[in-house]
């Protein structure tokens, strides 16, 4: 018998609602059980984010991908944000058994991403295949992607950023950089 905790959050807005459903909807469901964390070294540091995001100052969050699709066998989610909070950028590896088990939680993302205001984003791919999209609600919007290369799924979230050419490419460009990152 497995035993599955839920924890409520009390969502306040729109925006935390666009967010909290975007990350789920990119990344999948919250896996049933618990994974080991991967290494901080598997995502890229601060420094690099900034070459890209200059506006985010420090880490918030750095653990287990608590939005991982299926079941992952390890996971690590790091959330890069402003000073003041108003923009984050979220990256995460998760690493499946297999490279199937890895496209079939790829697969479950790209399903979930089929929610109200989502609009997907051509891009070109990452690793073997890949999808973007973007979501508005209220004033804030999220601007995502998803990926999968072997045995990886690895995903990079914007919270707080225009989704403009600029920041979808610069988005792109870090989400390669992570993909070589958690292939080490």
């Amino acid at each position: 018998m497995t035993l599955i905790s839920a924890k409520v959050i009390n969502v306040n807005s729109d925006a935390q609602i666009a967010a909290a459903t975007l990350a789920v909807a990119l990344l999948g469901a919250a896996a049933a059980t618990a994974s080991p964390v991967l290494p901080r070294s598997a995502i890229v540091e601060l420094s690099t984010v900034q070459k890209y995001f200059p506006q985010v100052a420090r880490e918030q969050y750095s653990g287990m991908n608590k939005t991982a699709a299926a079941n992952p066998v390890a996971t690590r989610s790091v959330i890069f944000v402003s000073a003041d909070g108003s923009k984050k950028v979220t990256l995460s590896v998760d690493r499946y058994a297999s490279g199937g088990d890895a496209l079939s939680a790829f697969h479950i993302a790209v399903a979930k991403s089929k929610i109200p205001g989502f609009a997907p984003i051509s891009i070109p791919v990452i690793g073997q295949s890949s999808f973007a999209g973007r979501v508005t609600r209220g004033n804030e919007t999220h601007v995502g992607l998803g990926a999968v290369d072997g045995n990886l799924v690895v995903g990079a979230t914007l919270a707080g950023y225009a989704a403009t050419d600029a920041n979808v490419q610069h988005l792109i460009s870090l989400a390669r950089l992570e993909d070589a990152q958690a292939k080490r």
